[in-house]
């Protein structure tokens, strides 16, 4: 079994926030991050949105999947930090065959 780590942001987010955090993940903690847009239908302003990002750490142990939430946290309250108004996030696993291991946009919604 592989696991699938996700960090869900909803809020107001900058034109490069995205990628700042995707370019942060993948520095701390070596795996591969994919991004997806959360449709929210229509909304008064469109700097309010929700993205998942999403990593797979396959064949490891618990210890390097505890590591690797761990970094995704320290990453996650550090962007939130540097901001006024932080975002809402949240940061979650899940067991997922080997064979769905690979995060594809069809997979982020579960």
């Amino acid at each position: 079994m592989a696991t699938r780590i996700s960090v869900t942001v909803r809020g107001l987010t900058g034109l490069d926030d995205r990628e700042r955090m995707l370019d942060e993940l993948e520095a701390e903690t070596g795996l591969s991050w994919r991004a997806s847009a959360v449709d929210q239908g229509k909304v008064l302003t469109g700097g309010i949105v929700e993205i998942v990002l999403v990593a797979v750490v396959g064949k490891a142990t618990e210890m390097t999947v505890s590591a690797a939430v761990d970094a995704v946290k320290r990453v996650v309250e550090r962007r939130r930090g540097e901001r006024l108004d932080p975002p809402e996030t949240s940061v979650a696993t899940e067991s997922v065959p080997d064979s769905a291991a690979e995060p594809t946009a069809q997979g982020l919604d579960g």
